[in-house]
């Protein structure tokens, strides 16, 4: 594969991963109890992840 479609690959996975995050914590947001703050919980680390693994590059 080359580096350019490998890198396009992996932009637009990272940008479906942070855009079903942010879904997911958008619809669990009204939901009150232990369970939706666990999913929130979830997805808002995850996106930390991404932001981490984005920044990694430009230290």
């Amino acid at each position: 594969m080359k580096e350019s479609t490998r890198a396009a690959a992996l932009v637009t996975a990272r940008l479906l991963i942070a855009l079903a995050c942010v879904v997911t914590v958008v619809v669990a947001r009204p939901t009150v109890g232990w369970g939706s703050l666990a999913v929130m919980l979830v997805a808002l680390a995850v996106l930390i992840g991404l932001l981490a693994d984005y920044n990694r590059k430009f230290r």
